[in-house]
C-alpha cells in the first residue's frame, strides 16, 4: 500500500498541536476511534517509548503495539510492533508553524494482513486519515480559542 498523506491548515500554535499528539492517554476524548490507550514504557526523558491502543474502526476492533520515535522538531512517528489487522502500520504526525495558522500533515503507512482488494484498503485508509487529521485539528482548534 503506497503512503497515503493529508495536510489541513489549524488554527492554532504548532506546540499545542504536538501537546495533543504526544498526550497519547487523551485520545478517546477526540478520536471516537481509540476505545483506549496506555503508555507501556517511556524514554529517558520520559517522553513515551511504547503504547498499546485499542480501536474500533468501521466495526472491526483491534490492539495494536506501537513505539513512539520523536524524528524531528514538531514530528511525533508511531510504528507499530504488534496488532490484529495489519501487517504494518506506521503514522508522522508533522506541524508546520505559519504565523497566526499551522499545518498539520499526517502520513499513514500501512498494509493489511488479510486478503483485500488495495482499492478497498486505500479508501478505508483515506478515510480513516481524513478522520483522524479533522479531529485533530477540531481538538487543537477547540482547545486554542
Amino acid at each position: 500500500m503506497p503512503l497515503v498523506s493529508k495536510t489541513v491548515e489549524v488554527e492554532a500554535p504548532a506546540d499545542a498541536i504536538m501537546a495533543i499528539v504526544a498526550d497519547f492517554e487523551s485520545y478517546p476524548q477526540w478520536n471516537p476511534e481509540i476505545k483506549g490507550c496506555w503508555i507501556l514504557a517511556r524514554y529517558d526523558d520520559q517522553r513515551p517509548s511504547q503504547l498499546r491502543l485499542d480501536t474500533s474502526v468501521q466495526g472491526m476492533d483491534g490492539t495494536y503495539i506501537q513505539a513512539v520515535y520523536y524524528p524531528g522538531e514538531n514530528q511525533i512517528q508511531t510504528v507499530m510492533q504488534q496488532g490484529d489487522l495489519f501487517s504494518k502500520q506506521e503514522q508522522l504526525f508533522s506541524v508546520v508553524a505559519m504565523g497566526p495558522i499551522s499545518l498539520l500533515t499526517v502520513d499513514l503507512d500501512v498494509e493489511v494482513s488479510m486478503p483485500v482488494p488495495a482499492m478497498m484498503v486505500k479508501k478505508i485508509v483515506n478515510d480513516a486519515l481524513e478522520h483522524l487529521a479533522e479531529n485533530l485539528k477540531k481538538r487543537a482548534e477547540s482547545l486554542s480559542a
